[in-house]
């Protein structure tokens, strides 16, 4: 007697569980053979669909994942540091559900806006604080003891910041004392 549709289907989902490596290493040699057809059809239809991948990019942004997504990315792009996914998960929730500041408890509004706030030492997340108290923390975080000049434990390089007409002028030194310098020359020419 012939299968239903349903004990196919069954068939085909306990074949894939229990043959997930012999499928996977099929896919993969498929995939090595056929590499550059693959890398080929994959730009065309980049090329053909423009219009569809922004609008699908667009519409997904507006999905809870996807404004995770794009906040988790901007947060590890800034050098927040975290070990498990469990972990970024607890503290995008607290961040989500943080209503005031947990430093000076202002509520936050669109003017008062939340930061998640880290040390910029070790990339480990501390609170979700509002910006003029995250300003206030990095400062006094700054163990190098020069205003602007902070260490960048991701890139290993020392770093000269300062906002001009709102607009950060950054600029990267393998030495503290090139920062130093460069700090000094810089914002002499500025006066």
């Amino acid at each position: 007697m012939p299968w239903t549709k349903e004990e196919r289907a069954e068939y085909a989902r306990q074949y894939n569980l229990d043959n997930k490596e012999k499928i996977k290493e099929q896919s993969r040699q498929r995939y090595l053979e056929n590499r550059e057809k693959i890398v080929e059809y994959n730009r065309q239809y980049r090329l053909n669909n423009k219009e569809k991948i922004a609008q699908q990019k667009k519409e997904y942004e507006q999905t809870p994942q996807g404004k995770k997504t794009n906040m988790i990315s901007s947060w590890k792009r800034r050098g927040l540091l975290w070990e498990t996914k469990e972990e970024i998960d607890e503290i995008y929730e607290r961040y989500l559900n943080s209503k005031r500041c947990e430093l000076c408890d202002v509520e936050y509004t669109e003017t008062i806006i939340k930061n998640m706030d880290h040390s910029h030492t070790t990339g480990k997340f501390r609170n979700v604080l509002c910006h003029r108290c995250n300003s206030n923390t990095d400062r006094q975080d700054n163990k190098s003891g020069v205003p602007n000049v902070f260490w960048d434990n991701i890139r290993k390089k020392w770093i000269y910041c300062k906002k001009i007409n709102k607009k950060p002028h950054r600029k990267k030194f393998p030495y503290f004392i090139q920062a130093v310098i460069y700090k000094k020359e810089y914002e002499a020419s500025l006066l």
